[in-house]
């Protein structure tokens, strides 16, 4: 499967973004939940019904396409990471920064201390994680695809 670049970039956009992402849904919910308010009247055709606060929210969390959206996302993301090998773990913490319940070595942590991953070139990241350089992009080229395949974007 090709995937266009624009998918890939987008897709590597939101690898990029995962952790921020996960903030950002707690931060939503939170809001949402804790936002202030006493019951309100709603009219449906002639009859009115009070509605309390509780159900407001419920239906703007579960109705949020923001929110579903992003929810959906993380969780492809999250599900293809899951069925990973350690070596495929170690390129992506290297590429992207991501480790989803994995801690990278402490050794390959330290290699990229103070560094920033947008200014390393690929042959230098797959010698950090250990590979060849087109074992690293089989590795980051099958994620990517992976996720797509989960948001159906292929």
């Amino acid at each position: 499967m090709r995937l266009k670049r624009a998918t890939i970039r987008h897709i590597e956009a939101e690898i990029y973004a995962y952790w921020d992402t996960i903030r950002h849904m707690e931060d939503l919910r939170r809001d949402i939940l804790l936002a202030g308010g006493g019951a309100s009247v709603v009219q449906a055709g002639r009859a009115t019904a009070a509605t309390s606060t509780v159900e407001r929210r419920a239906t703007y969390l579960a109705d949020s396409a923001l929110l579903r959206e992003m929810e959906r996302i993380t969780t492809a993301i999250r599900r293809a990471y899951e069925g990973l090998r350690e070596e495929a773990r170690r390129v992506l913490w290297v590429k992207y920064g991501l480790a989803i319940e994995w801690r990278p070595p402490a050794e390959l942590a330290a290699m990229l201390t103070g560094r920033n991953r947008f200014d390393v070139p690929a042959h230098e990241m797959a010698s950090m994680a250990g590979v060849d350089e087109s074992t690293f992009y089989r590795y980051r080229s099958a994620f990517v695809c992976a996720i797509a395949q989960h948001l159906g974007w292929y």
